[in-house]
């Protein structure tokens, strides 16, 4: 953030290539006592039951999906990934010792939206899907977001609190996952595996599946962290893209006191395009192919 803000003020500062900027502002801080403080949770390692669980339910699930006829690409995992609007962090600088450490917010921090992230075993990607706060056939839902430019790359839709429900999971399904599916042949198994979110395997969605002929298999709860490939190797790389682009944005704002500002949500739409873009193949497969925990043990 202070790197960000000298570079608003100082077009010269701006100009430094960006490891020069940071050992700057880095002695700066030194020399004038400042010190990064932030509040943390402790991070616990998932508990042994749960790899144990995991590993369990991994033996029964490794012969469904080496059936002769089942090929890689659709070998289908989903989930939803948070898109704060405000990425500004937990950390700031202050003079060591002070007690009472006041993090400086945007007006909307808490403003948010959510991906649906899809990917496959042999690497590749599903259309994503941006889930924004909004009336389903509101103003948002339906005059705004069909026409933005993003609209042919994104599955676009609102939800009172932004988050997957039975409606936009339908939507996912049409959108996202049957134009991915579509050119298999005849009869060719598709197998999705989601969490357990209620919306996942509701008795609609569940229809809606089974008509299109697709396989759910549900990944066992406290589970997900070690098993589940979006959790294993996907959201943290998608994540890292979406802020870097926020930085850079936040560069580019120019000077402009008071509150962090709040992107639109075609920038948003336009950051979750560029990181799912950036996301390679390998990077996908790898986490299909967790060590010790791997779907394909063999490959």
């Amino acid at each position: 953030m202070t790197v960000v803000r000298a570079c608003q003020v100082d077009e010269n500062f701006r100009s430094k290539p960006k490891s020069q900027q940071y050992h700057t502002i880095r002695r700066l801080c030194m020399s004038n006592e400042l010190v990064v403080r932030r509040g943390t949770n402790v991070a616990q390692d998932p508990p042994q039951q749960a790899i144990d669980q995991a590993r369990e339910w991994l033996d029964e699930i490794r012969p469904v999906i080496s059936v002769p006829n089942l090929e890689q690409i659709y070998i289908i995992n989903m989930d939803q990934t948070p898109l704060p609007f405000s990425l500004a962090g937990q950390s700031t600088l202050e003079l060591r010792g002070t007690r009472s450490v006041t993090i400086r917010q945007s007006g909307n921090s808490k403003t948010r939206a959510t991906a649906s992230l899809a990917v496959a075993a042999d690497g590749s990607k599903l259309k994503p899907m941006i889930i924004f706060k909004g009336e389903p056939r509101g103003t948002i839902a339906t005059r705004e977001l069909p026409v933005s430019q993003f609209a042919s790359q994104l599955a676009l839709c609102c939800q009172p609190a932004a988050w997957q429900d039975n409606e936009n999971m339908l939507t996912w399904i049409d959108e996202c996952l049957v134009p991915h599916i579509q050119q298999r042949a005849d009869g060719a198994p598709v197998v999705l595996f989601l969490d357990h979110f209620r919306c996942h395997y509701s008795d609609i969605v569940k229809a809606k599946l089974n008509n299109i002929g697709v396989q759910l298999k549900l990944i066992p709860k406290g589970c997900t962290s070690v098993v589940q490939p979006i959790d294993v190797g996907v959201n943290k790389p998608f994540k890292d893209r979406i802020k870097s682009y926020w930085w850079e944005w936040m560069i580019g704002f120019g000077e402009n006191g008071g509150n962090i500002p709040i992107p639109s949500r075609e920038d948003v739409q336009h950051w979750v395009i560029e990181a799912w873009n950036s996301i390679d193949s390998q990077i996908i497969q790898n986490a299909w192919r967790k060590t010790d925990l791997s779907y394909f043990p063999e490959q």
